[in-house]
């Protein structure tokens, strides 16, 4: 039990007890008053107003003083435009639902790469919201589209060239050990056509990102990658931007975290081949 909550009860008994004490004093003052000069004085109401008001704050400042819990509150919104990551509830059942629709062709020139999305049940997550990411990503003018080598285009489901997952831990350990990763309950990974994107990443980040919304395109951008044939890149030093394909989930290196393929002027953000 913190003092805070034994103020209350302290500070009326004090008040009380002060109280007392001032009617005291006052009736012996009031006393003094008549035999040493006689009549009304007007100054003495002011001593006794100010004696009492000067009590009363006293005792209001112990409970103000302390730390009151709504003072706490305001510092959350505060701290996070974003909400903190928070996983939805889930349960592993390894069966997927694809999303719904296409998305128009983007990128200018280059081969065409189509992708479907899917979403496994019992998730928590719409296939429409993941889908939504996964198309803004693939779209963006620093993302792999830049530099007329690619285009992209997302598919209702069929024959498309790329089939990116937003799939449980569990079920991308499966799949993905099947090719021979070993993702370990956390990380991602491509394996042929498929992109296996870790469900607990997608919604918690990893500590050395704080920025959930570029963690995710940097997951999305760096799989991708793997799928036109990119390898793993390392930091090309301390405080410069990251490559798309360091292992931004593992470790900076050094290095600024960074969600693209090129930087805001178009040049490509790359780094020594690791494999």
């Amino acid at each position: 039990m913190d003092s805070s909550e034994l103020a209350p009860k302290d500070s009326g008994q004090a008040h009380r007890r002060r109280v007392g004490a001032a009617v005291g004093a006052l009736a012996v003052i009031g006393l003094l008053l008549i035999v040493l000069r006689p009549g009304p004085d007007s100054g003495a109401a002011p001593v006794a107003t100010s004696t009492t008001t000067t009590t009363s704050a006293s005792a209001d400042a112990g409970p103000t003083t302390g730390p009151p819990a709504p003072a706490s509150h305001p510092s959350t919104p505060s701290t996070s435009s974003s909400p903190s990551p928070t996983l939805p509830d889930y349960r592993s059942t390894g069966e997927f639902e694809v999303a719904k629709g296409s998305d128009r062709i983007r990128g200018t020139s280059g081969r065409l790469m189509t992708y479907e999305v899917e979403v496994e049940k019992g998730s928590g997550v719409s296939t429409k919201a993941f889908a939504g990411a996964i198309d803004a990503t693939l779209r963006n003018p620093r993302g792999w589209t830049a530099g007329g080598n690619w285009q992209f285009q997302r598919v209702p489901g069929g024959q498309s060239d790329l089939i990116i997952r937003l799939a449980t831990p569990d079920s991308v350990d499966e799949q993905c050990a099947a090719a021979g990763a070993n993702t370990r309950g956390y990380t991602s990974c491509r394996t042929g056509r498929y992109i296996l994107i870790n469900l607990d990443r997608w919604f918690l980040g990893v500590p050395q990102i704080r920025d959930l919304d570029l963690y995710r395109g940097y997951l999305i951008n760096h799989e991708v990658g793997h799928a036109l044939g990119k390898g793993h890149q390392a930091c090309p030093g301390k405080g410069e931007a990251a490559p798309v394909m360091l292992q931004q989930t593992l470790d900076l290196d050094g290095c600024v975290a960074n969600a693209w393929p090129r930087d805001p002027k178009g040049k490509p953000i790359t780094g020594p081949p690791t494999d």
